[in-house]
């Protein structure tokens, strides 16, 4: 008889570090907009599934969102959407409009005439800049809170006392999203798993020349880049923040992005991870005889799942443009074969802002469909072969050069290089390091994103790297004041 397979699904949730040095701020909203969508979300709906769903936080994250709970940060664009429109000055009133008339996934009439209003460069009223703040704050929330159902449909003409309401929501949300998971594991339907802090490539971290051994003929800079103590550190401090949050010490771990190398796996084992994921394209790198029908490996003394990257990718990016039947029904239909698991492991974030009504329909009907399908969390799975080695590399085409490799991301590796050689000599300035060393401020300058140019990360990747040199009193490289990124 053949074997039923089993779905493993595993949801990466992460964001990088937003807080501006010095400050109480957030640069970008991101978290606390994905907060109350997809972190509440998916919870939320799970709850009454009875499915089985493994969820992964970067380490980062689960701080800021702690933050947030806590009231100990805002973002920018949280003060802005709070502030009364009345005492707002003129530069304040243009930051919104340029803010937050932005396109958006968000269906309102009143907000799209409002962006037709600034691509004429007309002048708007008190009460279209209201307008436009709390529009721009409800186009955050997931469609399934009925707190702020009525507020949508209204449309125009906003107070100030509704605007005062849908921050006490947001509150309540933000509030409620730990107690949600707690519960879940509570139940045994949720496992919370991890990814090192910042959300570094380890394989980078411990050698820059992994991208090398990744990808025949890469371009890396001319430093000499090993830091296998940074390594240990970002998986410590994971470990420590989920032990505070959630009580427990996870057995699972993401990678950050899947990469992974010999060396990063050593490490993460050493840790005490019992297992970890990533992508089959390494799988296929890596062994001329493995194959993906099992799904899990013992890879170096450590379960492995090897994420099956068409039905992820099916379900994280084409899905949205079918409906919730014809794929659900798709999806199943890849676990009718003789595999012991289906690894399904997708970003957890931005997939359902491009689903219809933000995926409430096809998540609620997915759920219930797993809940009748046999689902596993990821410390139930067992391998069923042996892998000795693994070729570094990514669940992005396979490889390391998303974020090492163009004129931009080599300009990084080289300012944090020197960084990490002259500074971390106390607690602040290595902290800083540490947030410099994330994936996202490299993925931001690889030229893969050649046609998104986005100075944001540009900014707060220098910024970490001047609080650096700020907090071991060693004089400012000019260089770090000017832009690595540039127009292209």
């Amino acid at each position: 008889m053949t074997k039923k397979t089993k779905a493993v699904l595993w949801l990466h949730m992460h964001q990088p570090d937003y807080v501006i040095p010095g400050t109480n701020l957030m640069y970008l909203p991101w978290v606390r907009r994905h907060a109350l969508r997809g972190y509440y979300m998916i919870p939320k709906l799970l709850i009454n599934s009875g499915a089985k769903l493994n969820i992964n936080f970067s380490g980062i994250l689960l701080r800021e969102l702690q933050l947030y709970e806590m009231g100990e940060m805002k973002d920018i664009y949280q003060y802005y959407e709070e502030k009364d429109t009345a005492s707002l000055t003129e530069a304040e009133r243009s930051f919104i409009i340029e803010r937050f008339l932005i396109p958006l996934q968000f269906s309102s009439e009143r907000f799209n005439a409002l962006f037709e209003k600034k691509s004429k460069s007309e002048k708007f009223s008190n009460q279209e800049i209201r307008d436009i703040q709390v529009l721009f704050a409800l186009s955050a929330f997931a469609p399934l809170d009925e707190d702020i159902v009525e507020l949508l449909k209204k449309e125009r003409d906003y107070t100030e006392n509704e605007k005062t309401y849908i921050k006490e929501v947001e509150k309540r949300i933000i509030n409620s999203i730990f107690p949600l998971y707690r519960s879940l594991m509570d139940k045994g339907l949720v496992e919370i798993t991890v990814s090192p802090f910042y959300h570094p490539i380890l394989p980078l971290l411990l050698d820059l020349n992994s991208a090398r051994e990744s990808k025949q003929g890469a371009t890396i800079p001319a430093v000499e880049f090993s830091y296998p103590e940074d390594a240990s550190r970002q998986i410590q401090m994971s470990i420590d923040i989920c032990k505070e949050i959630f009580g427990i010490k996870p057995k699972g771990m993401w990678p950050s992005e899947g990469s992974i190398s010999n060396e990063a796996v050593d490490i993460i084992k050493s840790s005490g991870f019992e297992w970890i994921g990533t992508d089959e394209l390494l799988l296929e790198k890596s062994s001329s005889t493995a194959h993906l029908a099992s799904g899990v490996y013992n890879l170096r003394g450590i379960k492995t799942l090897f994420r099956d990257h068409i039905s992820s990718d099916k379900l994280g990016f084409v899905y949205n443009k079918t409906n919730p039947e014809e794929a659900i029904s798709d999806l199943l239909s890849q676990f009718k074969n003789s595999f012991c698991y289906r690894i399904i492991i997708i970003d957890g974030e931005n997939p359902w802002d491009y689903y219809r009504n933000n995926g409430v329909e096809f998540l609620k009907s997915l759920f219930q469909v797993l809940s009748e399908q046999e689902t596993a969390l990821g410390s139930e799975v067992e391998a069923c072969e042996n892998i000795d080695s693994v070729k570094p590399g990514s669940w992005v085409n396979g490889y390391l050069d998303t974020w090492i490799g163009d004129r931009e991301s080599n300009t990084a590796w080289v300012y944090l290089s020197e960084a990490r050689q002259r500074l971390a000599s106390n607690e602040l300035s290595l902290k800083a390091i540490l947030s410099a060393e994330g994936s996202d401020f490299f993925w931001w300058y690889s030229e893969f994103h050649r046609q998104e140019v986005d100075y944001s990360f540009d900014f707060l990747f220098r910024s970490k790297l001047i609080d650096a040199y700020r907090r071991d009193n060693i004089p400012i490289p000019s260089y770090l004041f000017y832009p690595i990124k540039r127009y292209k």
